[in-house]
């Protein structure tokens, strides 16, 4: 199975990198247009993280960037407000998300032993909250991402293949082991990753599997859908990376090596697509994570120091 996903990366790699740059094919719908409007900033100009996790606090138009252990906020105009991080006590953060109260909310660990710090919103702790109630499948379960949405945790292990929902107080609610979800063997586990992983305010949660050349959406209910063909034409994946979805429903998936964000109605047919790999300032170099907030704005992080472009979602 590892040398099998190995030879279909390879061959997806060598469809793009023969045939070019693409972009949507004439003729096609374009019924999201993805408008470039700046790269966040600072008083001294852009920021220059490489692969750096964004997340969107819809409720006060702000934006959290997390990049070697410190936390910067932008305001609504992508200008940097405060930052904090190296400067307080509190591990390695690996995550970070926002409750409606403002509170901010960091994945940490400390020691090998992970945990979710609550802080105000300077920054400075307040509560610690663990996961508690992990049944004996999830008792080595190390999560690396991790969403707050509707009063519950998502926590993810990305190399794991697992996630698991916790309420507020960090009470294990359910879990999910992705490897037979997906069809996989036990063999495939460390070999097959996640690399998108995001929630929507329904509690429908979209994740990529790039060796998979796959988009994965699970409702509430614990139903798998999924999406996406490897290739190098339009509307198909060479390596998906971030994942959200749009106030009217369109899933926004990122693409490393195209330098793109592909844009799927809700019932995944492709649409269109924007953005292209190069380095002219409304380009991408190879994008990884995704944001978006309630204006229909979406943060793309990406490598070669650029940062994170922001670009407004126009429809048509």
């Amino acid at each position: 199975m590892k040398s099998a996903l190995g030879a279909k990366v390879l061959l997806a790699v060598l469809v793009v990198v023969l045939s070019g740059p693409i972009s949507a094919q004439a003729g096609s719908p374009q019924r999201v247009r993805g408008g470039f409007l700046y790269t966040l900033a600072g008083f001294t100009g852009p920021i220059r993280d490489n692969f750096s996790r964004v997340v969107s606090d819809r409720e006060r138009n702000e934006v959290y960037v997390l990049y070697q252990n410190t936390v910067r906020v932008f305001n609504e105009t992508g200008m940097e407000i405060f930052r904090f991080g190296d400067d307080l006590d509190l591990g390695q953060i690996v995550d970070v998300a926002i409750d409606r109260e403002g509170d901010i909310l960091l994945l940490t660990y400390r020691d090998s032993r992970s945990a979710i710090v609550r802080c105000n919103y300077r920054g400075e702790p307040k509560s610690t909250i663990e996961v508690k109630g992990l049944p004996a499948e999830f008792r080595d379960f190390s999560p690396n991402r991790m969403i707050y949405q509707q009063g519950s945790f998502y926590l993810a292990s990305l190399m794991g293949m697992k996630f698991v929902i916790a309420d507020s107080e960090g009470n294990f609610k359910n879990g999910y082991d992705l490897i037979p979800l997906f069809e996989l063997e036990e063999k495939d586990r460390g070999s097959v990753e996640i690399s998108g992983f995001s929630v929507d305010a329904g509690g429908n949660v979209a994740i990529t599997v790039p060796a998979l050349f796959r988009a994965y959406i699970m409702s509430p209910d614990g139903a798998v859908t999924w999406f996406g063909r490897p290739g190098g034409a339009p509307g198909r994946f060479n390596i998906a990376a971030g994942i959200v979805r749009d106030s009217k429903g369109n899933y926004l998936v990122v693409d490393r090596l195209k330098g793109s964000v592909l844009v799927f109605d809700k019932n995944f047919n492709f649409t269109t697509q924007f953005g292209i790999r190069g380095h002219k300032r409304d380009d991408l170099m190879f994008p990884n994570d995704i944001a978006i907030d309630n204006r229909d704005r979406i943060y793309v992080t990406q490598t070669g120091r650029r940062g994170v472009s922001v670009y407004a979602l126009n429809y048509n």
